[in-house]
């Protein structure tokens, strides 16, 4: 119950506040500044898929999604319309999913590291074949930064929900659960090589981070946070937050959680009650 209360205060802060930029450290600048945005309802899913809590492409017109934590161990395939068209039962765990994405070769990577409460030691990422979805292999690790589970609220930096792969890594973001909201970003090799992973930059934000995802041209990443989208433009060859940022507020698209690049133009995002939102963005001459 807490933890809703928390969730609907957060959202109600975003919807509120915007993307003015924050002084003290993150100075985004807002996206419409330099693009042209549109943010179009296009689909709902079928009652059939319960929750939306990661995106990934099947095909071309296909994608998968699945619920989290409490749900579940399936993926459900549909369309750009919502339409449902399978359902894909799993045989893994489904502690807390929340979050898909691929390879170049289309593996599969599944979150199984949603931390509500900055409890778990049993963090985990599934790697599944392009091909069947069978198991491949299992990704175990920790943040090296964490002493305490859990530490007290003000340091409650360690949920997770977002993360994408980019040149044979993962690039994890953290959502905060602490009042003053921060993202930190990790990278763990998908080789398996390094399972305690120390923090490699912090960035502080107004919405914690619910989604992220790379553009296919790798110019841009994105990071989905309840009311507002944050755009990086990447400033050298390192993943980071070096480069330009940007912040769009959302407006009425309530909580959403799942992001997916369909273009380097195009995301499409999900929301926790089946909506699914096109946004566009056309950079400005």
């Amino acid at each position: 119950m807490l933890i809703k209360l928390f969730t609907v205060y957060v959202y109600l802060q975003a919807v509120i506040c915007g993307c003015g930029p924050d002084k003290r450290n993150s100075n985004f600048e807002r996206l419409k500044k330099d693009y042209q945005v549109s943010i179009d309802q296009i689909g709902r899913l079928d009652a059939r898929i319960s929750e939306s809590s990661g995106l990934a492409r099947a095909s071309d017109s296909t994608f998968l999604t699945h619920a989290d934590g409490g749900t579940l161990n399936e993926l459900y395939l549909f369309n750009l319309k919502g339409q449902w068209l399978q359902t894909i039962p799993l045989p893994l765990p489904n502690t807390d999913w929340e979050e898909l994405t691929q390879d170049k070769k289309g593996n599969l990577f599944i979150g199984n590291f949603g931390n509500n409460g900055n409890l778990r030691r049993d963090l985990t990422i599934y790697k599944l074949a392009e091909k069947d979805l069978s198991i491949k292999d299992t990704l175990a690790f920790s943040f090296a930064d964490q002493q305490e589970f859990p530490p007290p609220r003000r340091r409650q930096h360690y949920d997770l929900e977002a993360f994408f792969y980019h040149t044979d890594s993962l690039y994890l973001f953290s959502k905060s659960r602490a009042l003053r909201s921060i993202t930190k970003l990790y990278k763990l090799p998908v080789s398996g090589a390094i399972s305690a992973l120390e923090p490699l930059q912090q960035l502080q934000v107004k919405s914690p981070v619910t989604a992220a995802d790379i553009a296919p041209d790798t110019s841009t990443f994105a990071l989905l946070g309840y009311g507002r989208l944050y755009l990086f433009k990447r400033a050298d060859a390192t993943l980071n937050f070096n480069g330009k940022r940007y912040c769009l507020p959302l407006g009425r698209t309530g909580q959403a959680e799942a992001i997916l690049y369909l273009s380097p133009q195009q995301l499409l995002i999900s929301n926790e009650n089946g909506k699914l939102y096109l946004i566009t963005l056309r950079p400005k001459k």
